[in-house]
């Protein structure tokens, strides 16, 4: 054991990785509330809290999709952002956005500062600033997916310990029937516990030249059981759900959407990503620390499913920071052992940790505003994106538009939760739930296709909400029109009618 470094200088690196996660949190709670799906989901959990709590069996929103039975797998994540929103407005969000990325962070890298290594922290900071950049894309935005990514990450570090015990079992059986009730990503949970599973026969057949169950496989089986069977009995939907999530991912709508689409060299995710890939590879040649079974096999299936489709880099991510962190925690001839900490140290160190945290949190624009009055629900800058349309929004509520509503798709979320009550969108971010033949008309007049006026025509379209810089050449057709009147403009959107 190296005792060389002790006393007070055994703190200096935790009191460095306590400045870090601070400076990280501080920075990730000044982040603007995104444009996009989160005001829809929102909106549902205001619909709950209007109906006594019900989960809405069709979309309540889309008078295109009133029809089409729903399957709410993130309806939890939904009522608890409602109800953060309600008690605190933009700035809980704002808070609960920074601890849940500052949570994913830490539970990603947690094998490695939990261990006695003596390059843990420096190591830890490298994996999980991998983590955050090569998922950053997926990691600005608040949603019902992060709190899955939360539970990934937490799944995940209580699968790093292999040693058998029944606490474990029935936390993975926990913390899958919390996900398979916040977002339907809980299969990647499924694929977490199968690839341990999988794993631990490699190792078998590896370590011994044929299949023999040991204590540690026994053990994965039962984390597997029961992690499968916990969200099969967890949820309104039964044993539906799986399937149900399964579609939703395969709807022939999502092409159009990028994250659905292959990852795309021209993408900033896609360079993270292979830089990460190269560092990965380096490390396991140069780090004295095997990279486990289950690992290689996690990075490799959710690698390949991220070329497929680039949203599933936001598990390839964690997963290739907590690599990093282990593997840079191994490297050098002689693998150092840190000293314990004594109590004293320990006491000093969670003293320390509270100051920072504290002086982390009155510095936060957020929690400051927390005690400002003001109406909790209705969002407002700075605390949403540039990108939100707060301006031509008020503008449709003192002047509300008849008939059907073509407006940015990005931007139908953010009219169902602050427009006018009635407002009848043609799209918004459940593209799943919209008819195939809906869907093409809105891409074919947003690409401002020949016959764009008919299909506005079919679609009995009276009012749109366009993004000047994102819809420009539609809008410049509109200007040639005969039939359709400019409203409203600011720097940011225009409201088009059609002339009475």
């Amino acid at each position: 054991m190296d005792t060389r470094l002790s006393g007070p200088r055994m703190l200096v690196g935790p009191l460095l990785l306590l400045v870090a996660v601070a400076g990280l949190w501080s920075g990730l709670v000044r982040q603007p509330l995104w444009h996009t799906d989160l005001w829809g989901h929102l909106a549902y959990g205001r619909w709950m809290v209007e109906h006594d709590g019900q989960t809405p069996s069709n979309e309540p929103f889309l008078p295109h999709a009133t029809g089409e039975p729903l399957v709410d797998t993130a309806r939890w994540s939904q009522l608890i952002g409602f109800r953060i929103m309600s008690a605190g407005g933009g700035e809980a969000l704002q808070l609960l956005y920074a601890t849940l990325v500052t949570g994913c962070a830490l539970l990603a890298v947690i094998p490695v500062l939990a261990s006695r290594r003596g390059r843990r922290i420096p190591s830890a900071v490298c994996g999980a600033a991998i983590f955050l950049a090569v998922g950053w894309q997926q990691l600005q935005i608040i949603r019902p997916q992060l709190a899955g990514l939360a539970c990934f990450t937490l799944l995940s570090a209580l699968m790093h310990d292999p040693r058998p015990s029944r606490r474990r079992v029935v936390l993975v059986g926990i913390v899958l029937g919390l996900w398979a009730n916040l977002h339907g990503s809980f299969v990647i949970g499924w694929l977490l516990v199968v690839l341990h599973v999988i794993g631990r026969v490699i190792d078998c057949r590896h370590r011994t030249g044929r299949w023999r169950s040991d204590r540690q496989l026994a053990h994965r089986f039962r984390q597997a059981i029961v992690g499968l069977l916990v969200p099969l009995v967890a949820t309104p939907y039964g044993v539906t759900l799986p399937w149900s999530a399964w579609q939703i991912g395969q709807h022939p709508n999502l092409a159009d959407i990028v994250e659905w689409q292959p990852l795309a060299w021209g993408q900033i995710q896609a360079r993270a990503m292979l830089a990460a890939v190269i560092l990965i590879l380096a490390l396991a040649r140069a780090s004295r620390r095997r990279i486990r079974t289950p690992a290689w096999l996690m990075l490799a299936t959710t690698g390949v499913a991220t070329l497929v489709c680039s949203r599933w880099i936001n598990w390839w991510a964690p997963m290739a920071g907590s690599v990093v962190a282990l593997q840079a925690s191994g490297l050098g001839h002689q693998v150092r052992t840190a000293p314990a900490f004594s109590t004293r140290q320990k006491g000093q160190l969670a003293g320390c940790g509270v100051i920072v945290a504290t002086l982390a949190i009155i510095s936060s624009p957020a929690a400051r505003g927390l005690l400002t009055h003001r109406d909790t629900l209705v969002a407002r800058r700075p605390l949403v994106s540039a990108s939100t349309p707060v301006e031509a929004t008020a503008w449709l509520v003192s002047h509300p538009p008849r008939g059907m509503v073509l407006a940015a798709y990005e931007w139908g979320d953010f009219l169902i939760w602050q427009g006018p009550p009635q407002i009848q969108l043609m799209v918004a971010s459940h593209t799943h739930l919209i008819p195939e033949s809906v869907w093409r008309d809105y891409i074919e007049v947003i690409g401002v296709s020949r016959d764009w006026p008919q299909r506005l025509e079919r679609q009995q379209v009276h009012t749109l909400v366009l993004d000047r810089h994102r819809q420009a050449g539609l809008i410049a057709a509109l200007a040639n029109h005969p039939l359709w009147k400019k409203n409203y403009s600011d720097d940011l959107a225009e409201v088009w009618s059609r002339k009475q």
